[in-house]
């Protein structure tokens, strides 16, 4: 899948309609219903239709675009340490090959 269009606030609605509509897909084995319950203690539909709207993302949403858009999600921070960035999550798409698409997202705090 490529870019839908309208931005950021786009591809918040296309990813919550996604988890919306697909509560069973696994992320690291567990289907996306069951993070959704312990991250919110809210039902799919309430959760993702909230998404929908704004607030912050976060591991579940970065998983749900992996595997919408079939890419993966690698997340850095900068290291004050060494003035560069460090890894800090690793979002991979089943099904691609490690040499795929890759979205990069710099974690700035929040």
């Amino acid at each position: 899948g490529g870019g839908g269009g309208g931005g950021a606030h786009g591809l918040r609605r296309e990813i919550a309609s996604f988890l919306e509509s697909n509560p069973q897909a696994k992320i690291s084995d567990t289907p996306v219903a069951s993070w959704i319950k312990w991250d919110s203690g809210q039902p799919v539909a309430s959760y993702c239709r909230r998404m929908a709207r704004g607030g912050w993302g976060g591991g579940i949403e970065l998983a749900g675009c992996s595997l919408l858009k079939r890419v993966h999600v690698h997340v850095w921070e900068r290291d004050r340490r060494s003035s560069g960035v460090r890894r800090i999550s690793c979002f991979e798409c089943p099904g691609v090959p490690r040499a795929g698409r890759t979205l990069h997202v710099l974690y700035c705090g929040g």
